[in-house]
């Protein structure tokens, strides 16, 4: 077994059993949907006898942290520790007695949490969406009326999209698009009309437009693969 931690959670089938509860929790499913679909998830721990004491017992917990207990789920570990069937399955792989009797103080403990009454339920965790920008490329026309910029584009530090635009005072549009992490971009301005985009070949632009148009200026975009 490893090294021992006779905590409630200090094993793997129980993180993972739990983790994956509030991870289904947190996004809004319905908790009785989410335990169905935990256990789906996990069959093989909760069948193995090795492991389904730990998976149940994380069931157990989540449920009742989130007020939503099932009488069924809540009877087998009552049964399960109220008869020692888990400090047979620690002798069993191992466990000496001042192991076995450090457990039984822990499952005791757990017992008496998970059949009191919870006043409120766990609150669901929003998971924080954070947008980062990275400038790649930032240059003014010679005749100071717009700017071009490619930004590479990252969700909670996760690569989406290198993206640009050509932007005027008020107002603008999307030049290019690709999601190859890596490629080599630039761009230089030809004259005030004309704009060049160097870049790896090999790039499969999702939007890759010849034209930028805004109140009458027109820039032409020549794009180099090198």
């Amino acid at each position: 077994m490893g090294t021992w931690n006779t905590a409630i959670n200090g094993n793997d089938t129980f993180l993972d059993v739990y983790s994956n509860f509030y991870d289904l929790y947190n996004q809004g499913q319905y908790p009785d949907y989410v335990s169905k679909q935990v256990i789906e998830m996990f069959n093989g721990e909760f069948e193995d006898s090795d492991t389904q004491n730990n998976a149940l017992f994380a069931l157990a917990l989540a449920q009742w942290e989130t007020k939503t207990q099932d009488g069924q789920i809540l009877s087998r570990v009552k049964q399960i520790i109220l008869k020692d069937q888990d400090l047979e399955v620690w002798e069993r792989l191992g466990a000496d007695a001042g192991l076995l009797s450090k457990r039984k103080v822990v499952l005791d403990s757990f017992l008496k949490k998970i059949t009191q009454i919870k006043d409120k339920p766990k609150r669901r965790v929003r998971k924080k969406f954070d947008f980062k920008c990275i400038c790649l490329v930032n240059i003014i026309a010679p005749d100071g009326l717009k700017t071009f910029e490619i930004n590479k584009e990252y969700s909670n530090g996760k690569y989406i999209q290198t993206s640009s635009i050509m932007q005027w005072r008020t107002g603008g549009g999307s030049v290019l698009y690709y999601s190859a992490q890596g490629k080599v971009i630039s761009a230089q301005w030809i004259d005030s009309q004309t704009l060049e985009v160097v870049h790896d070949r090999g790039i499969d632009f999702t939007m890759k437009r010849d034209t930028a148009y805004y109140c009458g200026d027109a820039v032409n975009v020549i794009y180099m693969p090198k």
